[in-house]
């Protein structure tokens, strides 16, 4: 007997269960590590700092694609506060160190962040959140256009090139539009790619 399923469809059921199974994932990493956080006894000193437990970071590879443009654009990448970002397989990588979460929403929260900027205009991303309950990725946007607040700037899909991220983000209706406004461009759209994601809690930043 034949299936009724189309090789498009399996594909697609494959690529939701890889999803479900990286939230799945990331829940169950969060959930150890919140344990070892409320292990911790009596944190130490250490001049004007106190130690924690460590919480690892979540790494973001901008789409070589969007690396590209905004190359020719003329627009430069740069890590603000404790991120931290360098060149990465012909693109460049961002890492956001990972400070807290929140298992009741699958939340993953971030510190540091992203500037996007030439020499006449700017954007900056802070705090970014990762809603695995949503599948949706937000931080606090300002820059040229004002100070936003937070809102969703990606949506959470399957990955299609693994040696980049567990997880693809693609580009929110809110996000390219906040792109093209600051740089007075047409280039971004939402629902393509921007870059992919790998959060690694138990990786030291």
């Amino acid at each position: 007997m034949k299936s009724g399923i189309g090789p498009e469809h399996q594909q697609e059921v494959l690529m939701r269960f890889k999803l479900l199974a990286a939230a799945g994932a990331f829940a169950a990493a969060a959930a150890l590590v919140s344990s070892a956080t409320a292990a911790e006894a009596s944190p130490r000193q250490h001049g004007s700092h106190l130690a924690s437990v460590h919480r690892g970071y979540t790494q973001v590879v901008v789409a070589p694609a969007v690396y590209a443009l905004i190359q020719r654009a003329q627009i430069a990448p740069a890590p603000l506060g404790s991120a931290k970002a360098g060149p990465y397989k012909g693109t460049v990588a961002a890492d956001f160190p990972i400070v807290g979460y929140r298992l009741a929403n699958l939340r993953i929260k971030h510190a540091g962040g992203l500037s996007l900027s030439t020499p006449q205009r700017a954007i900056e991303l802070r705090n970014f959140s990762i809603d695995l309950g949503r599948a949706k990725v937000s931080a606090r946007v300002s820059g040229s256009i004002g100070d936003v607040g937070r809102v969703d700037l990606f949506t959470i899909r399957p990955s299609d090139h693994y040696s980049l991220g567990l997880v693809r983000l693609t580009l929110t209706q809110t996000a390219a539009g906040a792109l093209n406004q600051t740089f007075g461009v047409i280039a971004f759209s939402s629902g393509e790619t921007f870059g992919y994601a790998t959060p690694r809690p138990f990786a030291q930043f």
